[in-house]
């Protein structure tokens, strides 16, 4: 039996052991991503050549070399751009093999078209497995570091982490205290929270303009629980108010959280 339990150690140990590592990004990277630019030029850079290496296959494939010879040139130009925007990666790019789809293309050689894609989509497979997730996290995930919300209780700013230590603080003393059998400070706790919950519309408002949003969120399903749970906190009901917050728990807050707390944990291992 022991020697069982060991193997199992172990191999719960192998199977936890490999380490999720986030490989910085360039800094001149970040000229092309907001806050410094909202026109994300290296996404689109991306989807250009993304285009222009399909549509060079394509057209070889189907004999097409005029069409294929376009994009081929356009693929070259713009593949180029990468090292003028990003100079630490111009030295890694395979300028040569993307030089030979031109020339490929043009003398109508299609095995050295397809070797020199080949060579030039492995590069940016793996670039992308080094740096996609990076970027993905640094510059797509929403940054609400600067953000405020006005606390509907005090009247007081508050940045969104100090807001949800807040509104988490009335969820338990409110718990406490009807435990405590002080029905009177559970049922201030129960309302601060119930305050702060609708109080969030604000804030996910900003984003979450459509209707759908605010039927997932703050639709009648969730009106109907929060008029159930302010019932309960009246009549110091604590298995009713645990279900309430259950619920709202479970549809609410868990959602968001997986949304956007855990990339915005992420997001701070970059630093500022």
């Amino acid at each position: 039996m022991k020697k069982v339990i060991l193997v199992l150690l172990i191999i719960s140990t192998i199977s936890y052991a490999k380490n999720l590592r986030l490989k910085d990004l360039p800094k001149e990277l970040s000229n092309y991503y907001p806050p410094k630019s909202e026109k994300m030029e290296f996404v689109e850079l991306m989807h250009i050549l993304s285009t222009s290496l399909t549509g060079v296959v394509s057209n070889v494939k189907e004999d097409d070399w005029q069409n294929a010879q376009k994009w081929a040139e356009r693929l070259q130009e713009n593949y180029l751009r990468i090292g003028k925007m990003v100079k630490s990666w111009d030295k890694v790019l395979k300028k040569k093999d993307v030089k030979n789809i031109v020339e490929a293309v043009k003398s109508k050689n299609r095995s050295a078209v397809m070797s020199s894609v080949q060579a030039v989509g492995k590069s940016c497979v793996q670039c992308h497995k080094t740096y996609r997730l990076s970027a993905k996290i640094k510059f797509h995930a929403p940054d609400f570091s600067g953000t405020n919300i006005e606390d509907p209780v005090t009247g007081l700013d508050y940045t969104i982490e100090d807001y949800m230590k807040a509104m988490t603080n009335n969820m338990k003393m409110m718990r406490i205290y009807l435990i405590d059998g002080e029905k009177g400070k559970a049922r201030k706790e129960g309302f601060d929270f119930i305050k702060r919950f609708e109080g969030m519309t604000q804030m996910c408002g900003d984003c979450h303009t459509g209707k759908l949003s605010e039927e997932v969120y703050f639709g009648v399903e969730a009106k109907k629980r929060i008029t159930s749970l302010r019932e309960a906190v009246v009549n110091g009901e604590l298995i009713k108010i645990n279900k309430n917050l259950k619920w709202i728990s479970e549809n609410n807050c868990a959602k968001c959280h997986n949304v956007h707390q855990t990339l915005y944990l992420l997001k701070e291992k970059f630093g500022k």
